[in-house]
């Protein structure tokens, strides 16, 4: 256990603490998330579900039952360890995981924090793109760069189920290039990406197709 006041590598301090957000400031967010700076991790955020529990079936399914509307929070941990546990560089395209806290808004997740050159929240794709008018080469260019990652993503095996423009940034923790904050693993129950390759390719193609909107 860590000394009063102070948090492991985890970002996890004492068990009987719970992180009071009451007077926090609120740095995003988004359909399933309220993002806050964590108050004593530097460089990390902490993300608060703020979406419902949707129950999605009669006989609910084991993380259904298990975990709730955190069920996606198993997901990604549970990749992003498969990516570490095959040493594979191209985790770094993904915002690291850093474990999980109480708060008095409910259970948070604790990520690397990805900021622009001026110390915010990294622009994600999306808001790059709806910047730039049609027809602008640099739309290209980011189609480019996007395509990149999903090669990294490929080379590595590292299985992103929401591979959407919401869900990248561009990071200036990594030198101004692109990576992935959320939407790690694959919802469904029994996922053939993880056990087949050509599943995984058909996969990523489907991904690529489905960025690719919108760019020209």
């Amino acid at each position: 256990m860590s000394a009063k006041g102070t948090k492991n590598v985890l970002g996890c301090g004492d068990t009987d603490e719970m992180i009071d957000l009451t007077a926090a400031r609120l740095l995003r967010t988004s359909r399933n998330y309220r993002i806050y700076d964590h108050p004593t991790v530097a460089g990390a955020l902490l993300k608060v579900r703020s979406d419902v529990p949707v129950r999605r079936h009669l006989v609910p399914r084991y993380g259904e039952w298990r975990y709730g509307n955190l069920r996606q929070w198993n997901r990604e941990a549970n990749e992003y360890l498969a990516a570490l546990h095959r040493g594979c560089p191209e985790v770094e395209r993904l915002a690291r995981f850093m474990g999980y806290e109480r708060t008095n808004e409910g259970p948070a997740m604790v990520v690397e924090k990805m900021t622009d050159p001026e110390g915010k929240l990294a622009p994600t794709v999306r808001e790059e793109l709806e910047a730039l008018p049609k027809g602008d080469p640099r739309r290209r260019k980011l189609l480019n760069e996007l395509m990149e990652l999903v090669d990294d993503l490929e080379r590595g095996r590292i299985i992103v189920g929401d591979l959407s423009t919401d869900n990248i940034v561009r990071a200036q923790e990594r030198g101004g290039r692109l990576v992935v904050i959320d939407g790690l693993g694959e919802r469904v129950l029994l996922p053939l990406t993880v056990f087949s390759r050509y599943a995984f390719r058909k996969s990523l193609e489907r991904r690529r197709a489905g960025l690719a909107i919108g760019f020209d």
